[in-house]
Protein backbone atom coordinates (compact mmCIF):
# COMPACT_ATOMS: atom_id res chain seq x y z
CA UNK A 1 0.00 0.00 0.00
CA UNK A 2 2.84 2.44 0.82
CA UNK A 3 4.45 1.77 -2.57
CA UNK A 4 1.15 2.44 -4.31
CA UNK A 5 0.74 5.72 -2.43
CA UNK A 6 4.24 6.82 -3.45
CA UNK A 7 3.52 5.93 -7.08
CA UNK A 8 0.23 7.82 -6.89
CA UNK A 9 2.06 10.90 -5.54
CA UNK A 10 4.58 10.73 -8.39
CA UNK A 11 1.78 10.55 -10.97
CA UNK A 12 -0.10 13.40 -9.27
CA UNK A 13 2.96 15.66 -9.41
CA UNK A 14 3.44 14.75 -13.07
CA UNK A 15 -0.19 15.50 -13.96
CA UNK A 16 -0.07 18.86 -12.17
CA UNK A 17 3.21 19.76 -13.90
CA UNK A 18 1.75 18.70 -17.24
CA UNK A 19 -1.35 20.84 -16.70
CA UNK A 20 0.82 23.87 -15.85
CA UNK A 21 3.01 23.29 -18.93
CA UNK A 22 -0.01 22.97 -21.21
CA UNK A 23 -1.59 26.09 -19.69
CA UNK A 24 1.63 28.05 -20.32
CA UNK A 25 1.76 26.71 -23.88
CA UNK A 26 -1.80 27.85 -24.55
CA UNK A 27 -1.05 31.24 -22.98
CA UNK A 28 2.05 31.58 -25.19
CA UNK A 29 0.06 30.81 -28.36
CA UNK A 30 -2.65 33.35 -27.43
CA UNK A 31 -0.04 35.97 -26.50
CA UNK A 32 1.87 35.61 -29.79
CA UNK A 33 -1.30 35.66 -31.90
CA UNK A 34 -2.60 38.78 -30.16
CA UNK A 35 0.77 40.57 -30.18
CA UNK A 36 1.99 39.66 -33.67
CA UNK A 37 2.18 43.28 -34.79
CA UNK A 38 4.25 44.35 -31.77
CA UNK A 39 6.58 41.37 -32.25
CA UNK A 40 7.16 42.20 -35.93
CA UNK A 41 7.73 45.89 -35.15
CA UNK A 42 10.27 45.00 -32.45
CA UNK A 43 12.05 42.68 -34.90
CA UNK A 44 12.10 45.45 -37.53
CA UNK A 45 13.72 47.86 -35.06
CA UNK A 46 16.44 45.22 -34.49
CA UNK A 47 17.11 45.22 -38.22
CA UNK A 48 14.90 42.36 -39.32
CA UNK A 49 13.03 42.39 -42.60
CA UNK A 50 9.63 40.86 -43.24
CA UNK A 51 6.47 40.33 -41.21
CA UNK A 52 6.68 36.68 -40.16
CA UNK A 53 8.73 36.93 -36.98
CA UNK A 54 5.68 36.21 -34.80
CA UNK A 55 5.46 32.76 -36.44
CA UNK A 56 9.12 32.15 -35.62
CA UNK A 57 8.53 33.20 -32.01
CA UNK A 58 5.46 30.96 -31.87
CA UNK A 59 7.37 27.95 -33.28
CA UNK A 60 10.32 28.41 -30.92
CA UNK A 61 8.03 28.72 -27.91
CA UNK A 62 5.99 25.66 -28.88
CA UNK A 63 9.16 23.64 -29.44
CA UNK A 64 10.47 24.57 -26.00
CA UNK A 65 7.19 23.57 -24.36
CA UNK A 66 7.18 20.26 -26.25
CA UNK A 67 10.71 19.60 -24.97
CA UNK A 68 9.52 20.49 -21.45
CA UNK A 69 6.57 18.10 -21.66
CA UNK A 70 8.81 15.34 -23.07
CA UNK A 71 11.26 15.92 -20.21
CA UNK A 72 8.46 15.68 -17.63
CA UNK A 73 7.25 12.44 -19.22
CA UNK A 74 10.79 11.02 -19.20
CA UNK A 75 11.21 11.96 -15.54
CA UNK A 76 7.89 10.26 -14.73
CA UNK A 77 9.02 7.07 -16.47
CA UNK A 78 12.36 7.18 -14.64
CA UNK A 79 10.72 7.79 -11.26
CA UNK A 80 8.16 5.01 -11.71
CA UNK A 81 10.85 2.64 -13.00
CA UNK A 82 13.05 3.33 -9.98
CA UNK A 83 10.06 2.98 -7.66
CA UNK A 84 9.12 -0.34 -9.26
CA UNK A 85 12.71 -1.61 -9.07
CA UNK A 86 12.95 -0.52 -5.45
CA UNK A 87 9.69 -2.33 -4.67
CA UNK A 88 11.02 -5.51 -6.26
CA UNK A 89 14.24 -5.20 -4.29
CA UNK A 90 12.21 -4.94 -1.08
CA UNK A 91 10.20 -7.99 -2.10
CA UNK A 92 13.44 -9.81 -2.90
CA UNK A 93 14.81 -9.16 0.59
CA UNK A 94 11.55 -10.40 2.08
CA UNK A 95 11.49 -13.46 -0.16
CA UNK A 96 15.12 -14.42 0.36
CA UNK A 97 14.62 -14.09 4.12
CA UNK A 98 11.58 -16.35 3.93
CA UNK A 99 13.37 -18.84 1.68
CA UNK A 100 16.31 -19.08 4.09
CA UNK A 101 14.20 -19.29 7.26
CA UNK A 102 12.53 -22.48 6.07
CA UNK A 103 15.70 -24.58 5.64
CA UNK A 104 17.23 -23.06 8.76
CA UNK A 105 14.20 -24.12 10.79
CA UNK A 106 14.40 -27.63 9.28
CA UNK A 107 18.14 -27.88 10.02
CA UNK A 108 17.57 -26.78 13.61
CA UNK A 109 14.76 -29.31 14.09
CA UNK A 110 16.78 -32.24 12.74
CA UNK A 111 19.92 -31.15 14.60
CA UNK A 112 17.89 -31.25 17.82
CA UNK A 113 16.65 -34.69 16.82
CA UNK A 114 20.23 -35.87 16.31
CA UNK A 115 21.02 -34.84 19.90
CA UNK A 116 18.65 -37.49 21.25
CA UNK A 117 20.49 -40.44 22.76
CA UNK A 118 17.88 -43.10 21.89
CA UNK A 119 17.73 -42.23 18.20
CA UNK A 120 17.77 -45.26 15.91
CA UNK A 121 20.29 -45.66 13.09
CA UNK A 122 17.63 -45.24 10.38
CA UNK A 123 16.20 -42.12 11.98
CA UNK A 124 19.68 -40.69 12.43
CA UNK A 125 20.55 -41.33 8.78
CA UNK A 126 17.25 -39.75 7.68
CA UNK A 127 17.93 -36.61 9.73
CA UNK A 128 21.46 -36.32 8.37
CA UNK A 129 20.21 -36.63 4.78
CA UNK A 130 17.54 -34.01 5.41
CA UNK A 131 20.08 -31.61 6.94
CA UNK A 132 22.36 -32.06 3.96
CA UNK A 133 19.44 -31.43 1.57
CA UNK A 134 18.57 -28.19 3.32
CA UNK A 135 22.21 -27.07 3.35
CA UNK A 136 22.33 -27.69 -0.40
CA UNK A 137 19.15 -25.63 -0.78
CA UNK A 138 20.73 -22.73 1.09
CA UNK A 139 23.91 -23.05 -0.95
CA UNK A 140 21.81 -22.72 -4.12
CA UNK A 141 20.13 -19.58 -2.77
CA UNK A 142 23.47 -17.98 -1.87
CA UNK A 143 25.04 -19.02 -5.19
CA UNK A 144 22.13 -17.45 -7.11
CA UNK A 145 22.52 -14.16 -5.24
CA UNK A 146 26.29 -14.11 -5.91
CA UNK A 147 25.82 -15.10 -9.57
CA UNK A 148 23.19 -12.42 -10.08
CA UNK A 149 25.53 -9.82 -8.58
CA UNK A 150 28.36 -10.99 -10.85
CA UNK A 151 26.19 -10.73 -13.93
CA UNK A 152 24.94 -7.28 -12.97
CA UNK A 153 28.50 -6.05 -12.37
CA UNK A 154 29.71 -7.76 -15.58
CA UNK A 155 32.89 -8.94 -13.92
CA UNK A 156 34.80 -12.21 -14.21
CA UNK A 157 33.22 -13.47 -17.46
CA UNK A 158 32.79 -17.21 -17.78
CA UNK A 159 35.66 -19.25 -19.18
CA UNK A 160 34.21 -21.11 -22.15
CA UNK A 161 35.39 -24.48 -23.36
CA UNK A 162 33.96 -27.32 -25.49
CA UNK A 163 31.23 -29.25 -23.64
CA UNK A 164 29.89 -32.52 -25.09
CA UNK A 165 26.14 -32.35 -24.45
CA UNK A 166 25.19 -36.03 -24.34
CA UNK A 167 27.41 -37.07 -21.39
CA UNK A 168 26.75 -33.77 -19.63
CA UNK A 169 22.96 -34.09 -19.75
CA UNK A 170 22.82 -37.82 -19.11
CA UNK A 171 24.74 -37.20 -15.88
CA UNK A 172 22.71 -34.08 -15.02
CA UNK A 173 19.30 -35.70 -15.49
CA UNK A 174 20.37 -38.72 -13.43
CA UNK A 175 21.42 -36.42 -10.58
CA UNK A 176 18.34 -34.18 -10.60
CA UNK A 177 15.60 -36.77 -11.17
CA UNK A 178 15.27 -37.93 -7.52
CA UNK A 179 14.77 -34.39 -6.13
CA UNK A 180 12.12 -33.63 -8.78
CA UNK A 181 10.24 -36.88 -8.24
CA UNK A 182 10.31 -36.41 -4.45
CA UNK A 183 8.08 -33.38 -5.02
CA UNK A 184 5.49 -35.43 -6.88
CA UNK A 185 6.51 -34.31 -10.38
CA UNK A 186 7.43 -36.65 -13.23
CA UNK A 187 10.62 -35.79 -15.10
CA UNK A 188 10.66 -36.83 -18.76
CA UNK A 189 13.99 -36.37 -20.54
CA UNK A 190 15.28 -36.83 -24.07
CA UNK A 191 18.87 -36.36 -25.20
CA UNK A 192 18.93 -36.62 -28.99
CA UNK A 193 22.22 -34.96 -29.90
CA UNK A 194 25.92 -35.63 -30.23
CA UNK A 195 26.71 -31.91 -30.39
CA UNK A 196 29.55 -30.12 -28.63
CA UNK A 197 29.02 -26.49 -27.65
CA UNK A 198 31.37 -23.78 -26.48
CA UNK A 199 30.08 -23.25 -22.96
CA UNK A 200 30.85 -23.40 -19.27
CA UNK A 201 29.83 -26.62 -17.53
CA UNK A 202 29.03 -24.94 -14.19
CA UNK A 203 27.09 -22.20 -15.94
CA UNK A 204 25.14 -24.72 -18.02
CA UNK A 205 24.38 -26.68 -14.86
CA UNK A 206 23.03 -23.50 -13.23
CA UNK A 207 20.91 -22.68 -16.29
CA UNK A 208 19.26 -26.09 -16.21
CA UNK A 209 18.78 -26.11 -12.45
CA UNK A 210 17.02 -22.74 -12.51
CA UNK A 211 14.80 -23.73 -15.45
CA UNK A 212 13.85 -27.09 -13.96
CA UNK A 213 13.27 -25.56 -10.51
CA UNK A 214 11.07 -22.91 -12.08
CA UNK A 215 9.05 -25.56 -13.96
CA UNK A 216 8.63 -27.70 -10.85
CA UNK A 217 7.58 -24.76 -8.70
CA UNK A 218 4.68 -23.89 -10.98
CA UNK A 219 3.55 -27.47 -11.60
CA UNK A 220 0.91 -29.28 -9.57
CA UNK A 221 1.66 -32.61 -7.89
CA UNK A 222 1.25 -35.35 -10.44
CA UNK A 223 2.34 -33.04 -13.24
CA UNK A 224 5.20 -33.52 -15.64
CA UNK A 225 8.30 -31.54 -16.59
CA UNK A 226 9.73 -32.38 -20.00
CA UNK A 227 13.35 -31.68 -20.91
CA UNK A 228 14.86 -32.26 -24.34
CA UNK A 229 18.26 -31.62 -25.92
CA UNK A 230 18.25 -31.70 -29.72
CA UNK A 231 20.09 -30.28 -32.72
CA UNK A 232 19.00 -27.08 -34.42
CA UNK A 233 20.29 -25.11 -37.38
CA UNK A 234 23.91 -24.60 -36.36
CA UNK A 235 22.93 -24.61 -32.67
CA UNK A 236 22.04 -26.98 -29.87
CA UNK A 237 18.46 -26.58 -28.66
CA UNK A 238 17.60 -27.18 -25.00
CA UNK A 239 13.92 -27.08 -23.99
CA UNK A 240 12.26 -27.27 -20.58
CA UNK A 241 8.48 -27.51 -20.67
CA UNK A 242 5.81 -27.79 -17.98
CA UNK A 243 2.03 -27.95 -17.64
CA UNK A 244 1.84 -25.28 -14.95
CA UNK A 245 -0.03 -21.98 -14.74
CA UNK A 246 1.47 -20.58 -17.93
CA UNK A 247 2.46 -17.01 -18.75
CA UNK A 248 0.24 -14.48 -20.56
CA UNK A 249 1.85 -13.25 -23.82
CA UNK A 250 2.09 -9.72 -22.41
CA UNK A 251 4.30 -10.99 -19.55
CA UNK A 252 6.72 -13.09 -21.60
CA UNK A 253 9.32 -10.34 -22.03
CA UNK A 254 9.23 -9.44 -18.34
CA UNK A 255 10.02 -12.88 -16.92
CA UNK A 256 13.76 -12.40 -17.43
CA UNK A 257 13.82 -9.12 -15.48
CA UNK A 258 15.74 -9.20 -12.22
CA UNK A 259 13.41 -9.67 -9.20
CA UNK A 260 10.40 -10.38 -11.44
CA UNK A 261 8.26 -13.19 -10.07
CA UNK A 262 5.81 -14.97 -12.32
CA UNK A 263 3.80 -16.46 -9.49
CA UNK A 264 3.25 -13.16 -7.70
CA UNK A 265 2.02 -11.46 -10.87
CA UNK A 266 -0.32 -14.25 -11.93
CA UNK A 267 -1.51 -16.32 -9.01
CA UNK A 268 -0.17 -14.95 -5.76
CA UNK A 269 3.09 -15.64 -4.05
CA UNK A 270 4.70 -19.01 -4.75
CA UNK A 271 8.13 -18.48 -3.26
CA UNK A 272 11.42 -17.98 -5.03
CA UNK A 273 13.65 -14.94 -5.20
CA UNK A 274 12.95 -13.58 -8.68
CA UNK A 275 16.59 -14.13 -9.75
CA UNK A 276 16.49 -17.51 -11.46
CA UNK A 277 15.36 -16.56 -14.97
CA UNK A 278 17.46 -13.39 -15.07
CA UNK A 279 20.49 -15.57 -14.25
CA UNK A 280 19.50 -17.99 -17.04
CA UNK A 281 19.39 -15.14 -19.55
CA UNK A 282 22.68 -13.64 -18.35
CA UNK A 283 24.52 -16.98 -18.50
CA UNK A 284 23.08 -17.84 -21.92
CA UNK A 285 24.32 -14.52 -23.27
CA UNK A 286 27.78 -15.12 -21.82
CA UNK A 287 27.82 -18.43 -23.70
CA UNK A 288 26.84 -16.52 -26.88
CA UNK A 289 23.40 -18.11 -26.87
CA UNK A 290 19.90 -16.96 -26.09
CA UNK A 291 16.82 -18.01 -24.13
CA UNK A 292 13.16 -17.49 -24.99
CA UNK A 293 9.89 -18.18 -23.19
CA UNK A 294 6.75 -19.45 -24.95
CA UNK A 295 3.20 -19.98 -23.74
CA UNK A 296 1.02 -22.74 -25.13
CA UNK A 297 -1.97 -21.64 -27.18
CA UNK A 298 -5.23 -22.78 -25.63
CA UNK A 299 -3.71 -24.77 -22.76
CA UNK A 300 -1.69 -24.42 -19.63
CA UNK A 301 2.06 -24.57 -19.44
CA UNK A 302 5.23 -22.79 -20.49
CA UNK A 303 8.20 -23.78 -22.63
CA UNK A 304 11.67 -22.29 -22.27
CA UNK A 305 14.13 -22.69 -25.13
CA UNK A 306 17.88 -22.18 -24.80
CA UNK A 307 20.00 -22.16 -27.94
CA UNK A 308 23.79 -22.43 -27.81
CA UNK A 309 26.13 -22.21 -30.81
CA UNK A 310 28.09 -25.31 -31.70
CA UNK A 311 31.80 -25.37 -30.92
CA UNK A 312 33.55 -24.61 -34.21
CA UNK A 313 30.62 -26.02 -36.17
CA UNK A 314 31.24 -29.49 -34.73
CA UNK A 315 28.39 -31.93 -34.45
Amino acid sequence: MAARRRSARIITVYVLSLVVALALLIYWIIFVVQSYMAINEYAARLGGAGSSYHWLALAIGCALFVVLIAGLTFQLAQALGERNYSRRQEEFVSNITHEMKSPLAAIKLHAQTLEEDDLGADERAHSVRYVLQQVARMETLVDNVLESSRLMARRRPLALQPVALRPFFETYFTEIAPSVEQRGIRLATRVDTEATVLANADGLHRIMTNLVENAVRFSERGGEVRCAVTDGDGVALITVEDDGIGIPPTELKKVFDRFYQIGRELSGRRGGTGLGLSIVQGLAREMRGRVRAHSHDGRRGTRFEVTLPLAGGAR
